[in-house]
């Protein structure tokens, strides 16, 4: 029990240290990039710093598992360099052992982590998004080629997507009976209080002969869109707390739409302490072992480059698995069973070339 409070006193040190060091840079390359829209709309200096303060939250989320990596190794490295292992191996602690204490103690610490920030993250990163795009007079979201939704038995094409409930430049094609019934052109739209309010609206009616183009300067309707589908598609991933990833998937099933991007998403939030610790895993053993001849520095780095490339293949794993059509739980957990083999792999490579 002792030698666990010790081993979680020094790690949480390294961990705290790298974690303040990492988002007060992030922090700063953020300040200088927002920087450069500085008075571009209403986005004065004090919208740019409640914009980085209300990021702050987000930025801890990205640096933790790096965080916890540097920290790890930084705290291991130099108990290593101090021969503190090796009092512990003379006292009868296997360095398995101390692995094990040190990855299940991750674990508990990223869980914990995790799961409040659920909370934290998505309701502060949402209000920076909101608040910086509605400075910037932004679209939330943005496609060259618009933005296609199903809606019931229309396919609505979208320009613009604001932050405000405010869409432009839409064309609904309704179809009846797998043939194209009618087209409406639609300026702009507004959604409040459940209705939408539209704006110069061009109506081609295809069922009738001749064929029949009505405009109309403005209108309320309560079915030109589910303001649900929009909010699915411009919500970014950490804007969406576990339980909004739940309702989506749940919301596009009873619509028989695509949900494998919010599947995706949700994979990614259960298995993310896992990967934490995954990532560790693979880049611990390079403190101990064979290495014992090269200095504490370039062992760290080794350590550092390997957990990394962990998590950066990681992350891209899954998208490739969207792409190509592999269901997103398969996708999100084969690329950790991989470098778990991999991870057992160096460990014993370790172990055999005189790590005990």
């Amino acid at each position: 029990m002792i030698l666990n409070f010790y081993i979680l006193k020094r790690f949480l040190l390294g961990f705290l240290i790298s974690l303040l060091v990492l988002v007060s840079i992030e922090i700063f390359f953020s300040f200088s990039s927002e920087m450069k829209y500085l008075n571009e709309g209403n986005y004065d200096f004090g919208i740019i710093l409640k914009y980085i303060f209300l990021s702050i939250p987000r930025s801890i989320e990205t640096m933790f598992p790096y965080s916890i990596l540097i920290g790890a190794l930084l705290s291991l490295g130099a108990m290593a360099a101090d021969m503190e292992f090796v009092a512990m191996q003379s006292a009868g602690i296997s360095v398995r052992k101390i692995l094990t204490i040190v990855l299940l103690q991750t674990f508990f610490i990223s869980t914990v982590f995790y799961f409040i920030v659920d909370s934290v993250v998505p309701k502060f990163s949402s209000e920076a998004e909101s608040l910086r795009n509605t400075a910037l007079k932004k679209q939330s979201y943005y496609n060259k080629n618009g933005t296609w939704f199903k809606n019931k038995d229309s396919f609505i094409k979208i320009s613009e997507i604001y932050p405000d409930n405010t869409i432009k430049g839409i064309s609904v094609y309704t179809y009846d009976n797998n043939q194209l019934s009618s087209v409406n052109y639609i300026q702009s739209a507004i959604f409040s209080n459940g209705k939408w309010s539209l704006q110069e609206i061009i109506k081609i009616n295809l069922n009738e002969e001749p064929i029949t183009k009505e405009r109309i300067s403005n209108m309320q309707s309560d079915e030109l869109i589910d303001i649900k589908l929009i909010d699915i598609k411009t919500d970014k991933p950490y804007s969406l707390t576990l339980r909004d990833v739940v309702r989506n998937i749940e919301y596009l099933e009873r619509n028989n739409l695509d949900a494998s991007i919010q599947e995706k998403i949700f994979w990614d939030k259960i298995l993310k302490p896992i990967a934490t610790v995954l990532m560790l895993f693979l880049a611990m053993p390079y403190i101990f072992g064979r290495l014992r001849s090269t200095n504490t520095s370039k062992r760290i780095v080794i350590g550092l480059f390997i957990g990394i490339i962990f998590f950066i293949i990681s992350s891209i794993l899954p998208n490739l698995g969207l792409i190509i059509g592999i269901h997103p739980l398969i996708s999100a957990i084969l690329p950790l069973v991989v470098f778990a083999i991999l991870g057992q792999f160096i460990l014993r490579q370790q172990l055999e070339s005189g790590l005990r």
